[in-house]
C-alpha cells in the first residue's frame, strides 16, 4: 500500500489529496477522471500519489474543470510551483506574469519564454541541483508552462530581445537543437517580436556580468531583474531602474538591426554560421627565427674577422 500523502508539507501535497478527495466526492473512478481531461489513467494514480513528473498547467486547469473545484485546484498548482524557485526567482515572476511589456537581454542563453522543449532540454539539465530526471522533466514543464501562460495568454506583453553573439556561437544540445531553436526566434521574429544580435566586435559594455530583463506592468511600475549563472535580483528602485533601462539602450544601439540579425539567426539555422577567431587589441609576437625575412637577429661574426 503506497505510504500516505501529508497535504500540509507543501502545495504539491495539497494538490494530490484534494484531486483524490473531489474525485471521491463525485463518485469517479481514475479512469473516469483521466478520460475526462483527455489522459491515460495511470497519469491520475502518478498526480493523486505524487509519482511521476508532476501535472501540467493544462492538467490541473482540466482537473479543475472537471472536478469542479472552483480555481482551488489551479491556485494550488500555481502555489506549488512558487515553492519549487528561489524567493528572488518569484518576486520576478510575479513581476512577468503581470507585464505588458519585457525587453531582454541574453548573455549566454535564449530566454527561457523562448525557448524550444529541446533547447530548454539541453540547457536545464546542467543545472548543479539537478537530482533526477523526473526534476528534469518537471522543470522542463514548468517552464513550456510558463511560457503559454505568459506567450499564449488573453493579453500576452510586448517582448523585445537583445541576444549577444555568444548564445548563437555555443552551440547547446546538437546541431539540430540549434536548428530548431533558431527556427523559434525567427518564428517569433516574424509575428512581431523584434530580436537584435549583440556582436562580438561591439566589444565591452555594462551588463557583461550577466543577463538583463526590463519589465513593465499595467499599472506603469518598472522593474530591472538581474541573473548570473548562480544568483538573481529584482530592482525596484526608480534610480536603479533608470540606469539598467539606459544600459538597455545604449546595448540596443550597438547591436545590429533587426534585418541583419535575422540574417546572423538564419545562417545558424542552417548551419552556415562561423564565429569569429581573432584577437583584438593586442598581438602575438612569435620569437624571431634566423633566416626568416624581416626578422630581427644578430648575424653570427665570421672567424678570423
Amino acid at each position: 500500500m503506497a505510504e500516505a500523502i501529508d497535504p500540509t508539507q507543501s502545495s504539491a501535497n495539497m494538490f494530490a489529496t484534494r484531486v483524490t478527495k473531489l474525485r471521491k466526492l463525485r463518485m469517479l473512478t481514475q479512469a473516469q477522471l483521466a478520460a475526462l481531461i483527455h489522459v491515460h489513467d495511470t497519469r491520475i494514480t502518478q498526480i493523486e500519489r505524487r509519482t511521476g513528473s508532476p501535472p501540467t498547467w493544462e492538467q490541473a486547469w482540466r482537473l479543475d474543470a472537471a472536478l469542479g473545484a472552483d480555481d482551488l485546484l489551479t491556485d494550488l498548482w500555481k502555489a506549488s510551483q512558487r515553492e519549487l524557485v528561489p524567493d528572488y526567482v518569484r518576486e520576478y515572476m510575479d513581476r512577468e506574469q503581470a507585464a505588458t511589456d519585457l525587453r531582454f537581454y541574453a548573455a549566454q542563453i535564449v530566454p527561457g519564454l523562448l525557448q524550444t522543449k529541446a533547447y530548454a532540454r539541453a540547457t536545464l539539465r546542467l543545472g548543479q541541483a539537478l537530482t533526477s530526471d523526473d526534476q528534469l522533466r518537471d522543470r522542463i514543464s514548468r517552464r513550456l508552462d510558463r511560457q503559454a501562460r505568459i506567450l499564449r495568454g488573453d493579453d500576452p506583453p510586448r517582448i523585445r530581445v537583445i541576444l549577444d553573439e555568444a548564445v548563437l556561437a555555443r552551440s547547446a544540445g546538437s546541431p539540430f537543437v540549434m536548428r530548431g531553436q533558431m527556427a523559434r526566434l525567427l518564428e517569433e521574429a516574424s509575428a512581431g517580436t523584434k530580436i537584435q544580435i549583440l556582436p562580438f566586435h561591439a566589444g565591452e559594455h555594462a551588463a557583461m556580468g550577466g543577463s538583463l530583463t526590463l519589465v513593465r506592468t499595467a499599472d506603469g511600475n518598472r522593474y530591472a531583474y538581474t541573473e548570473s549563472a548562480f544568483d538573481g535580483r529584482l530592482w525596484e528602485g526608480r534610480s536603479e531602474v533608470d540606469a539598467f533601462g539606459l544600459t538597455y539602450e545604449q546595448l540596443r544601439a550597438s547591436a545590429l538591426s533587426a534585418r541583419e540579425s535575422e540574417a546572423m539567426i538564419r545562417s545558424v539555422a542552417k548551419g552556415m554560421y562561423r564565429a569569429p577567431h581573432r584577437l583584438a587589441n593586442f598581438q602575438l609576437q612569435q620569437p624571431a627565427r634566423r633566416g626568416v625575412r624581416g626578422s630581427r637577429h644578430i648575424p653570427r661574426r665570421r672567424s678570423g674577422s
